[in-house]
Parts: C-alpha cells; sequence; structure tokens
C-alpha cells in the first residue's frame, strides 16, 4: 500500500460524504412524522413508465438525511482508520474500493423512491459485506463467516422481493413517495398484513434479529473498520430504516407491529445473555449490536418512531467508537479475546478515555447519548401501555418490562468489558510472562486515534439533540447504577459478572448451540429433497419409463420382421391370405 493511494481513497471517500451532506443538509429541517403526505423531495432521472415500473427515481426527507449522514460520517472515519489499521495489507485496494461501493449501495437504499432501485442497493450491500467479511479468504474463519452471513440475509432478502411485488399488486405502483401519499389518503388499502410480514422477514434476515441472528457474531473474522462500518452505519441499520420507510404500511396491520415486537423483545433479551457471556471483544460487541438493534425495532413496534430513528443514530455513533476502540487494542496486542486483555488503561490513554465514553454510552450512562435514546425507547413503550398504539396494551408492557431487564443486562456486560479490558482481566498482557510484553505496549497510531476522539465527541454531543423524560430517567439511572453495582462486586471479588445467570451460563456460552439447529435444519431440507428425487424418480418418473421401455419392446418385435427377404415377405402375405380365406369360408 502506498501512502499516495491511501490518500486518494480517504480523498475520494470524502468527496462521497461531501456529496451526501450537500443533498442531506437542506432536508434535515423536514417535518419527522411518518404520517400525512411525503415531505420529501422526489427527483427523477430515468422514467421507467409502464415498463415493469421501474425508474431510477430518488426521493430525500428527514429520515434519507441521518441516514446519509450517519453512513458518510462513519465510512469517512473507517476509511482513516483503516490507513494505519491495514498499513501493508496487500489487499488494501480491493478493500477501499469495496468500502466505497458499499457506502454507495447504502445510500441508494436511503435515498431510492423506487422499490427496485432500493433492492439494487440492499443486495450490493449483501454483495459488498461477503467480500469485506472474507477479506482475509486465507483462514476458515473468515471464509465461513461470509459464507453464513450472505446465505441467512437471502433468505430475509426473499421476504422483500415477495414484498416488493406484493406492494406492487396492492397500490398500483413501485414508487415509495406514492406508496406513502396512498396511505396518507382517505382510501388508503386495508388489509396489509402478508406485505408487512414479509417485509419483517426482510429486516429480521438484514438485522440480524431472532431466529436469524447469528450470522452477526460470526461475520468477526472480517478487518475490525468493516465491523464498525456493518454495526453502525450500513448494512444491519437498513433493516431498521426500511421498517421506518413503510412505517405507515407496516403499522397498519397489529398483526404485523406485534410479531415485530415478539421478535424484538426475544432478540434483544437473548443477545444481551450472549453478550454477556462471550470471551471475545468482537464477539461481545457484536451480540450488543444485536441487541440494540431489537430495541430500535421495539420502539417502532409500539409506535416510537422517533425514539427508533433516534436510538439508530445514537447507536451508529457509540458503536463505530466502540469497534474501533476494539480494533486499537487488537492493533497492539494481537487478540481480541478478553483474557489477553487487561491493565491497558496506562499504556493506551486516548482509546481508554474514548473507549469508556463508547461503554459508557452502551451502558446507557448520562450524560452520553445512549442514555437519552434508551430512555426515549423505554418511555415509547411506558407511552403504549396507556394510550393508543399500533399494538396493545399487554405487548407494549411486555416489551417495557424486557427493554428495562435488558438494559441491566447491558450494564454488566458492558462493565465487564471494560473492566476486563483496560482495569483488571487476567492481566494476561501486565503480569507474569506478559509483562515484558506490557512494556513494549503504546498507543495506536494518530490516524486511529484521530477518529476514535471524533466518533467519542458525537457521543457526547449528539445528546444535546435528544429528548428527555425525567420520570423514565430516574428509572433507567436507578438500573444503571444497581446493575453496575452488581457486576463490580463480582469483579471486585474475582468472579465474572457472568456467573450471575447461574447454571444456564454453559449453555449461553456455547450460544445455545443454534448452528446445531441450523446444521438440522439444512440435513432435514437435504433428506426432504432426496425423497422427492427418490418419489420423481421411483414413482411419477416409473409411468413415462414403462411407456418407453414398451414402445422400444414393440420397435424390436417390429423390427425382427423386417428382414429384407422378398421370399419371407410372400410367404407370409400367402399365409395371411390363406388365413384370411379360411375365417370366411367358416363363418
Amino acid at each position: 500500500m502506498t501512502r499516495r493511494y491511501s490518500s486518494s481513497a480517504v480523498a475520494i471517500t470524502a468527496v462521497l460524504a461531501l456529496c451526501a451532506a450537500i443533498v442531506a443538509f437542506p432536508r434535515l429541517g423536514d417535518r419527522t412524522g411518518p404520517y400525512g403526505s411525503p415531505a420529501g423531495e422526489r427527483t427523477t432521472l430515468v422514467d421507467g413508465g409502464d415498463l415493469l415500473g421501474v425508474s431510477v427515481t430518488f426521493y430525500v426527507d428527514h429520515l434519507s438525511a441521518v441516514m446519509l449522514l450517519l453512513a458518510a460520517g462513519v465510512g469517512l472515519m473507517v476509511q482513516v482508520y483503516s490507513v494505519a489499521y491495514l498499513a501493508g495489507d496487500p489487499r488494501y485496494r480491493s478493500y477501499t474500493t469495496i468500502i466505497q461501493l458499499f457506502l454507495v449501495a447504502m445510500g441508494t437504499v436511503v435515498v431510492a423512491d423506487n422499490l427496485w432501485l432500493l433492492l439494487v442497493g440492499w443486495e450490493v450491500m449483501g454483495l459488498c459485506s461477503y467480500l469485506l467479511i472474507s477479506h482475509h479468504w486465507e483462514l476458515a474463519p473468515a471464509r465461513a463467516g461470509a459464507v453464513k452471513a450472505f446465505l441467512l440475509t437471502r433468505v430475509g432478502d426473499l421476504g422483500l422481493l415477495v414484498g416488493i411485488f406484493a406492494i406492487g399488486h396492492t397500490f398500483g405502483t413501485y414508487e415509495i413517495s406514492e406508496v406513502l401519499a396512498a396511505m396518507a389518503s382517505s382510501d388508503a388499502p386495508a388489509g396489509l398484513t402478508a406485505i408487512g410480514l414479509l417485509i419483517v422477514v426482510a429486516v429480521v434476515g438484514k438485522s440480524a434479529q431472532f431466529p436469524l441472528h447469528t450470522w452477526l457474531a460470526d461475520a468477526m473474522p472480517g478487518p475490525t473498520p468493516i465491523s464498525a462500518l456493518i454495526h453502525a452505519a450500513t448494512m444491519v441499520a437498513a433493516g431498521v430504516f426500511l421498517v421506518a420507510r413503510l412505517y405507515p404500511v407496516m403499522a397498519e396491520s397489529a398483526v404485523t407491529m406485534t410479531v415485530l415486537a415478539v421478535v424484538a423483545c426475544v432478540t434483544m433479551l437473548l443477545a444481551a445473555l450472549l453478550a454477556l457471556t462471550s470471551g471475545d471483544l468482537k464477539r461481545v460487541l457484536a451480540w450488543s449490536t444485536v441487541s440494540q438493534l431489537a430495541y430500535m425495532f421495539a420502539a417502532l413496534a409500539v409506535g416510537g418512531y422517533d425514539a427508533g430513528i433516534d436510538h439508530l443514530l445514537s447507536h451508529g455513533a457509540f458503536k463505530a467508537l466502540l469497534f474501533l476502540v476494539a480494533g486499537s487494542v487488537a492493533h497492539v496486542i494481537g487478540s481480541t479475546a478478553l483474557r489477553d486483555m487487561g491493565g491497558l488503561r496506562g499504556a493506551m490513554p486516548w482509546t481508554f478515555a474514548t473507549g469508556t465514553i463508547g461503554f459508557a454510552a452502551l451502558a446507557g450512562v448520562v450524560p452520553t447519548v445512549g442514555f437519552f435514546s434508551k430512555d426515549a425507547v423505554l418511555e415509547s413503550a411506558w407511552h403504549a401501555v396507556g394510550h393508543e398504539s399500533p399494538v396493545s396494551a399487554g405487548v407494549a408492557a411486555v416489551v417495557l418490562a424486557v427493554g428495562l431487564v435488558t438494559a441491566a443486562v447491558t450494564v454488566v456486560y458492558a462493565f465487564r468489558a471494560w473492566w476486563m479490558t483496560f482495569m483488571g482481566g487476567d492481566g494476561a498482557t501486565v503480569t507474569g510472562a506478559g509483562a515484558a510484553r506490557a512494556q513494549a505496549l503504546r498507543e495506536a497510531p494518530p490516524l486511529m486515534v484521530g477518529p476514535l476522539v471524533l466518533l467519542a465527541a458525537a457521543t457526547l454531543l449528539l445528546s444535546l439533540a435528544m429528548p428527555f423524560d425525567l420520570l423514565m430517567g430516574l428509572v433507567t439511572t436507578l438500573v444503571v447504577a444497581g446493575a453496575g453495582w452488581l457486576a463490580y462486586q463480582a469483579l471486585a471479588a474475582g468472579r465474572d459478572p457472568a456467573d450471575l445467570i447461574g447454571p444456564a451460563r454453559p449453555a449461553f456460552t456455547r450460544e445455545l448451540g443454534w448452528d446445531v439447529g441450523y446444521d438440522g435444519a439444512g440435513v432435514a431440507a437435504r433428506e426432504a429433497g432426496d425423497l422427492v428425487v427418490a418419489t420423481d424418480r421411483d414413482v411419477i418418473g416409473f409411468y413415462p419409463r414403462a411407456v418407453a421401455w414398451l414402445s422400444v419392446l414393440l420397435s424390436r418385435v417390429l423390427t425382427r420382421t423386417q428382414t429384407g427377404n422378398a421370399q419371407i415377405y410372400v410367404t407370409v402375405l400367402a399365409v395371411g391370405v390363406l388365413l384370411a380365406t379360411l375365417l370366411v369360408v367358416v363363418r
């Protein structure tokens, strides 16, 4: 990698970010609500007319603007960070090019007005994620993780494809702005449950929600900056964006929103427990992403549209920060295993300070942005209990209860990961045989520290734009304080806070063996396929084969009569005439 090429890669990404900012800033003042007539700006480059309803049309509103700025900002930070992180990497050029394509694909998804154009960007993101996760393709885990991500997200993509057909059939258009306008009219179509459930299938795959949640953690063999990009600003965020973009269509069906709420509740708590028991820093953050995405879906399900989008923006800042912090630590000690960390606060003061801000935001500690955005999610669930919402009061109460429990678990695993990385842990890098190595530890290069500082600043400053509810703030502060105290007491006593879940810990450490279930489903599907093939071959196929066999047999019999000997032909003819005469005489 040459300095000239790395500068060019950063410059191109900066130009993309500038273009995104130029498009986004004028629309930041638009109305943010999901209902009513579309308030954004629509631009048509190619009008497909009646040709399958496909056109190149863009629609930019407040939601698109926020997503553009998030993707462009994190993408630029990742490119700058990667200059030092991947210094000397032989595939750096392809890596930066794919990142730029990734950002363009995400931009296409968030500004596309035509659903088919959105699908193009959606699929290109899937391809880019496969290529970036398998960047170190010489490593078996990287290849396996990339294939797993590609296949599981394709399951969800099938739901999106069928859903697009259903939307076109129902609304007579594939333009999102026209669909939203139709939903805002007095004669909006009803009975949209099937469309809503298909969209839920799509986002479950893309955003790694239960039961397709395992691919995101297995994507960790990819370069850490890519984890920041996928987890914070592009791939998984696209699922939340899709629900928000088609929110009036989704919210029309109580069944759809109830299913989304149930999926979110199961996912947020399950992923938090998996993060609590993980022994790898990147996997902790990966499961944390799955859990936080579930918070966003939960907010949308109970009617907290603004809360879901605010948490998406908040999470994009602090999760990108945390992954880049993990990358800085791995860059220095050569491992992301928590057992290899401990006592790094002195050797890496900038990483420690910014990482502390990131983990505080994840745990929801005031005054970080995570405190305000998570409170908004929980407050929206509380509001839905006593007011009209897309789901019943009972479902909203379950969302609130699970959200509070998950918030407590999040505090524990965030504190555990922070402590084992920077404060205590097993101390392998600072004591005993690792003492000499510890003396050689130093802070990450400036090109890696710079993005950390900027993202940490964003994690604090974005709080100024977040709403605040005093009652919920007091409740969550008590939750944070109580759970943090439990985690500290466990660590001070030399125990792992993961032991707080008791006998269930081994099962969660094995991640519940969910991949075994996938394997079993694959075996069952293969056996079912073999049965279908056998049925087609031995039952259905028997009849045409029997006809063919009978035809061949008859043709062979007839062939024996065609000898080419004239005497035989005359003899047969004479015998035939004699038999015919005999029959006539007898009758």
